[in-house]
């Protein structure tokens, strides 16, 4: 796997190279790598972290079902942390945080407009595409955004297709990859926040203060 956003130069040739290549980037980010890791490593402390698939397209199937493959290729994916992912929101101790899928999601679709529309639980427009399929993995609490991967790879067929297992895993390893920065600053992750004041996002706080789980 191919982390693009670290490797920006390289996607030009993955795309004209490989076959099948996925690439995964991480959006602008309300948190730094050690903050989303905190509030992950928090959901998912006592059961599994909730994963919701907004929008599969037809031929994947119903919700669940394209929820449940993607749940069952996330867990184990974290480095260096046991988190396992469901698709079953009465399995989550703390669904509150959750993963929300979006498949093919138009470009300019933010992370913080994905968690918005999730919490609305408003429909978001598909731009499908007959080469690729885009995959978009927001990390959200209570409408408010903590983290974003958009993922890119192969034209996604079927609920069986290995293409959306590949690109769940590299979606979810990129998001909560370990920054070497963050590890050197020596300072308090950044949490952003979770209080509904956007401009508070980037703060440093103490790990998991005042958490709503």
């Amino acid at each position: 796997m191919l982390k693009f956003g670290r490797r920006v130069g390289m996607l030009g040739v993955c795309a004209l190279a490989l076959a099948g290549c996925v690439t995964a980037q991480n959006t602008i980010q309300p948190t730094d790598s050690e903050g989303r890791r905190a509030y992950l490593r928090y959901a998912g402390s006592d059961s599994p972290v909730y994963l919701r698939a907004a929008n599969p397209p037809t031929e994947l199937g119903d919700h669940d079902a394209v929820a449940s493959v993607m749940a069952n290729a996330a867990s184990g994916a974290v480095f260096a942390m046991p988190t396992t992912f469901t698709s079953e929101i009465g399995a989550a101790n703390h669904p509150n945080f959750r993963i929300v899928a979006l498949f093919d999601p138009e470009e300019s679709l933010s992370t913080a407009d994905v968690c918005e529309s999730e919490a609305r639980a408003a429909d978001v427009a598909a731009a499908r595409y007959s080469d690729r399929t885009n995959l978009f993995l927001a990390f959200c609490t209570r409408g408010e955004a903590l983290g974003g991967t958009k993922v890119s790879g192969p034209k996604i067929t079927s609920l069986s297709d290995p293409a959306l297992a590949k690109m769940t895993r590299a979606g979810i390893q990129e998001m909560f990859a370990v920054d070497a920065r963050d590890r050197r600053r020596g300072e308090p992750p950044v949490l952003g926040s979770i209080s509904g004041n956007p401009s508070n996002f980037g703060f440093r706080l103490n790990p998991l203060e005042g958490v709503i789980n």
